[in-house]
């Protein structure tokens, strides 16, 4: 059976678009979804088993909060400074800049809170109850055997 991702967002099954189908979007869980139209269970490979693959390389590190937190103060001082500028010698301001200087401080925020769950161990603990998780899903031989049948790589042991 084909995968979602590389049917450009359509159900292998019936041809139906996926509603709210983000190719870039990834996180953990199941793989196996059910199309809304056919009702057909399609492999969507945005999703990753913790139990057979290793997390991101990037979940566990601090540091991928941090530029997280640079990215968001380089486009503040830049969004910061023009609206500030513009505002200081031309008497106003572009709203929507204003407005992305304020949606930057939010990036900021996201990145030092994610570097501060990285270094506390909590998004290591998180991980560890989604792994958990995966693998009680893979103990269900079912449900290994149809993954296995949707084209994902399933380790022998939980076939």
């Amino acid at each position: 059976m084909t995968d979602i991702n590389s049917n450009g967002g359509k159900c292998p099954s019936c041809g139906k678009p996926i509603s709210n189908y983000n190719a870039s979007s990834t996180d953990y869980g199941s793989p196996i979804r059910t199309c809304k139209c056919c009702g057909q269970p399609y492999l969507d490979s945005r999703y990753r088993e913790l139990a057979i693959e290793e997390p991101w390389a990037g979940d566990l590190k601090a540091s991928t909060g941090i530029k997280i937190a640079l990215m968001g103060l380089f486009i503040l001082v830049v969004s910061g400074g023009i609206t500030f500028l513009t505002y200081h010698f031309k008497g106003y301001y572009y709203k929507k800049l204003a407005f992305v200087a304020v949606l930057s401080l939010l990036v900021i925020g996201y990145g030092i809170f994610d570097a501060i769950r990285v270094k506390s161990g909590a998004k290591q603990k998180s991980l560890d109850r989604k792994k958990a998780e995966s693998e009680q899903r893979l103990m269900d031989r079912a449900y290994a055997q149809q993954l296995a049948d949707l084209g994902y790589n399933v380790p022998n042991k939980y076939l």
